[in-house]
């Protein structure tokens, strides 16, 4: 995002992300990292070889200059405006393991609305979709718009009525944004390890989400909150549809009268990350490491009792 102000919760999370990935992987024995950093942020990452960059040419060029020297890479990227897609596309062939899904997949699930259309044929239970420019016809009492490649919950606005959601569509860049009915129930995700269309899962957690203002905003996480074994049916059918869903994926759901229905697909590190190996007493940068290293899952994710908080407003794992 250079060039562009530094979004402050997004840049937030992203450190968050960063600084407990680097942490499992140092962990590991026999492994030297390095990782890219916006000068704006400051500090080098301990432990790693800390490169700064100043504007977004000169951070594809220092990536290509690591990369030569690299055994893996892990991009951690927003989907928003195609950065994660043209990273991972670029060194895709560059590097010989690519810790990320695969490039179809983040094009696909990068657009919500090319998400839904394509999962509608595959049988997965979603949240109906549609385009801002097709809202009239939506059914619901309250509705949410957001862009079509937004990340978390930037610039999702919620409407108390169908009259709001109209005045708001026609402001709109409508092709860009698409139009929810805001479900009540509990907002939760779920961490999956996957991998040719087989995926585990890592831990169920549920999302606090505020609405204030007629705006979305996610405060908090408990991670491992739930048991696993009534999300499985749903987290295998979601990864048959899409076998290019590889290593870490986040992936957000709301639970409705019981049942499980799809928000979005994250085809990367969520802030999730940040409390998994505090909960489940295990590293997960191994779990994703044997992953990719041997092209198979593993066995079993350990079943833990341990919930733990990952706070934005206190900045920490709780």
């Amino acid at each position: 995002m250079q060039g562009h102000p530094l979004p402050y919760s997004l840049a937030r999370e992203g450190e968050m992300m960063l600084q407990a990935v680097v942490r499992d992987f140092l962990q590991l024995p026999g492994l030297r990292i390095s990782t890219l950093r916006d000068r704006r942020i400051g500090n080098s990452v301990p432990g790693t070889n800390t490169v700064f960059v100043e504007h977004t040419g000169h951070y594809m060029q220092r990536l290509e200059e690591l990369v030569q020297d690299m055994d893996a890479l892990l991009v951690i990227a927003p989907e928003n405006d195609g950065i994660l897609l043209s990273i991972c596309e670029r060194f895709s062939s560059h590097c010989p393991v690519l810790f990320n899904c695969e490039a179809e997949t983040i094009k696909l699930t990068s657009n919500k609305y090319s998400t839904y259309q394509y999962l509608q044929t595959q049988g997965v239970p979603l949240i109906p979709t549609c385009l801002a420019e097709d809202s009239l016809h939506l059914e619901g009492e309250q509705f949410v718009m957001k862009p079509v490649d937004g990340v978390g919950c930037d610039r999702i606005s919620l409407f108390r009525n169908k009259s709001e959601l109209q005045v708001a569509s026609v402001r709109a860049d409508r092709s860009h944004f698409i139009v929810q009915p805001y479900v009540k129930g509990i907002h939760a995700s779920l961490s999956l390890l996957c991998l040719h269309g087989e995926c585990l899962i890592m831990s169920c957690n549920r999302q606090h989400v505020s609405e204030t203002n007629g705006r979305l905003q996610w405060l908090k996480c408990n991670v491992n909150a739930f048991e696993r074994d009534r999300f499985i049916p749903f987290a295998t059918k979601l990864a048959r549809a899409l076998p290019g869903l590889q290593g870490y994926v986040g992936v957000d759901i709301v639970i409705s009268n019981e049942k499980i229905l799809l928000v979005e697909i994250n085809p990367r590190l969520t802030t999730s990350y940040v409390g998994l190996s505090a909960a489940l007493h295990v590293n997960p940068a191994e779990l994703i490491l044997k992953c990719f290293r041997e092209e198979i899952l593993p066995d079993t994710i350990p079943v833990s009792a341990t919930t733990v908080m990952v706070d934005l407003e206190v900045n920490a794992v709780v």
